[in-house]
């Protein structure tokens, strides 16, 4: 189907996925620009779908109710197409094959067994950054890759929100120490040394921000407790006080993010801060920021078996984990490099 009326696309995954997913989203509205886009998400992703200005339903399938959603699914009004953005999970295959259209698109993974219920399927690929696995979707509509960059729009009442809480004619660093999902313990950087690079900076006369979700704060919290005592400048916990929307506004607001490989680190990404990223145990090439103004750092040594999925069984024998080899004078170091983000292998 050449010029399709009815678009519904599939992700129900994590806020760094979907606003990934933004960038595809922005190429179907640009390649047809008539068509009525649905976007099918959950609680875990709500916020970022619902900033995507190229949707036009959101609908939101409540995954304590199983039953009742998948009834309300088969109801929606008969797509021409279906593309199921999830690469892995059978559940977003079960949405999918509810789900009424004339075209279903999605991914095939080894031993998961979920793409029979597609009409056309692509291999999801190890070897690809996850935006480009999205695209490779697009290329059996078909529809032209434009390359769009992943957007999330902030509103001036989140601008100002953020503006009544920083100090005028301050610098700000943004540290956003915490991951999520599986692993997420591997893919933190250890505290002590996120509270020694927080004192570097501070004693050059940045402010530090930190970041991150309700199950955050009282670890942000302490972090603040052991720092304020140490330098004239102030470390800022907003974790837990902010939405994702005025979370984007202090990333916007502040000179620099460093953060670990998490759907935040995406966020900046996508409104054009410039990022440190601490990746270990992920791959940059599978998970990076798609940025120029962003550098990757990686562990010292050579990880076994990096993540891809993410949920994958994974060992390691250091201490700390693997992330832990990254050096705070490495991190120091590039914020004193300055203006000139586009660094190391850390661009796509």
């Amino acid at each position: 189907m050449e010029n399709p009326e009815r678009i519904v696309i599939v992700m129900i995954a994590a806020i760094g996925d979907t606003i990934l997913l933004s960038s595809v989203i922005k190429e179907l509205r640009r390649e047809y620009p008539h068509a009525n886009i649905s976007l099918i998400c959950s609680k875990g992703n709500l916020l970022a779908a619902k900033n995507n200005p190229d949707v036009d339903n959101i609908i939101d399938v409540d995954m304590g109710k199983i039953s009742q959603s998948l009834f309300m699914l088969r109801k929606l009004p008969k797509a021409d197409w279906l593309l199921d953005f999830g690469p892995w999970a059978r559940f977003n295959a079960l949405l999918s094959f509810v789900i009424k259209a004339e075209i279903k698109i999605g991914f095939k993974r080894t031993k998961m067994f979920r793409h029979y219920i597609y009409d056309r399927f692509v291999e999801h690929s190890d070897e690809l950054h996850e935006l480009e696995n999205y695209r490779s979707l697009l290329k059996i509509i078909p529809c032209r890759l434009y390359h769009e960059h992943p957007v999330f729009k902030i509103k001036e009442e989140s601008k100002k929100v953020v503006k009544d809480l920083l100090q005028p004619n301050s610098q700000y660093i943004v540290f956003h120490m915490f991951a999520s999902g599986s692993h997420k313990e591997k893919k933190e950087w250890p505290m002590r040394l996120w509270e020694e690079l927080a004192q570097q900076l501070m004693s050059r006369g940045y402010n530090i921000i930190l970041t991150g979700g309700k199950e955050d704060i009282e670890r942000a919290e302490a972090v603040v407790q052991r720092l304020r005592p140490l330098q004239e400048h102030d470390c800022l916990s907003v974790a837990g006080r902010l939405s994702l929307e005025e979370t984007a506004a202090v990333i916007s607001e502040s000179i620099l993010m460093i953060t670990v490989n998490t759907g935040i680190m995406h966020l900046a990404a996508a409104i054009d801060t410039s990022i440190i990223a601490l990746h270990g145990p992920t791959s940059p090439k599978r998970w990076g920021p798609v940025s120029n103004k962003a550098v990757v750092l990686t562990p010292r040594v050579q990880c076994d078996k990096l993540l891809s999925l993410g949920f994958e069984e994974h060992h390691c024998s250091i201490q700390d984990g693997c992330i832990s080899t990254i050096r705070v004078e490495d991190v120091v170091y590039h914020v004193e490099k300055g203006e000139s983000f586009a660094i190391s292998g850390g661009v796509f």
